[in-house]
């Protein structure tokens, strides 16, 4: 969305989130690549109990879809 609307019923202008969700192809080599830099995996349960989600938010989430390297 490249145009921006103002939010006319709060006292702050905030982005507003889409509700489409985007698709994202990852493949294993890819997920690796990712780990190995230091990202890791934990469950939306240890994510909230860590503080790292608001429980009461649905935070901006893509649907990835993983795909097998031809070999």
């Amino acid at each position: 969305m490249n145009r921006k609307e103002r939010n006319s019923l709060g006292l702050f202008d905030t982005a507003r989130r889409s509700s489409e969700k985007e698709r994202v192809t990852l493949t294993q080599a890819d997920i690796e690549r990712q780990l190995d830099a230091g990202a890791f995996l934990m469950s939306r349960e240890e994510a909230v109990a860590a503080g790292f989600l608001n429980p009461y938010d649905e935070q901006d989430t893509v649907i990835v879809d993983i795909r097998e390297e031809q070999k």
